[in-house]
């Protein structure tokens, strides 16, 4: 059975939600590991045929050191290293040939017109692409309700349903194939 990694950074709790429910849907076609940023290996094995990364977005983008570092002083986040999350893992992680990816974030649905700008998922495809990675499929939004969450009610079946969608895909492709 083909394998999938699911790398995720959280801050709240949210984006781990979602990559665990990812993780669910996935776990029908394929067999599935999901790891933090802090805890995912920076050598990807080369049987991982999926790779979904994903976290939340924070001043149009991804987090990085001064926005987590804002995260735990405006609002409490308990954040062990700000220095290491999901920017800095894709910087440093070596991809097998031929990986399929795909990428999430969690954001705000409100202002409308925020909400229409650069989002974390963006900068996450282009890291992958980056990689040598090919996406299987467009980033996906999940939702919150605040900046501190928590998740807008029927988003975690959506990013299941989302997982099985992608397990669906992948599993369907010749193992040396992508795209």
């Amino acid at each position: 059975m083909a394998r999938a990694l699911v790398v995720y950074e959280s801050v709240f709790g949210d984006a781990k939600k979602i990559a665990l429910a990812i993780a669910e849907g996935l776990a029908a076609r394929l067999q599935v590991d999901v790891a933090s940023a802090r805890d995912a290996p920076h050598q990807v094995p080369g049987d991982v045929r999926l790779l979904v990364v994903g976290g939340p977005t924070h001043a149009f983008g991804m987090p990085k050191e001064s926005t987590r570092e804002g995260a735990v002083t405006q609002y409490g986040a308990e954040i062990p290293d700000t220095g290491l999350g999901l920017h800095e893992w894709l910087d440093r992680a070596q991809l097998p040939p031929h990986v399929n990816a795909a990428a999430f974030d969690t954001r705000m649905d409100h202002p409308k017109l925020i909400t229409r700008l650069d989002h974390a998922s963006k900068t996450e495809e282009k890291l992958l692409r980056g990689l040598g990675a090919t996406l299987a499929a467009p980033a996906e939004h999940f939702f919150v309700t605040d900046a501190k969450g928590p998740l807008v009610e029927g988003e975690e079946d959506r990013a299941r349903q989302w997982g099985t969608a992608l397990g669906e895909l992948v599993a369907a492709r010749p193992a040396n194939a992508s795209g």
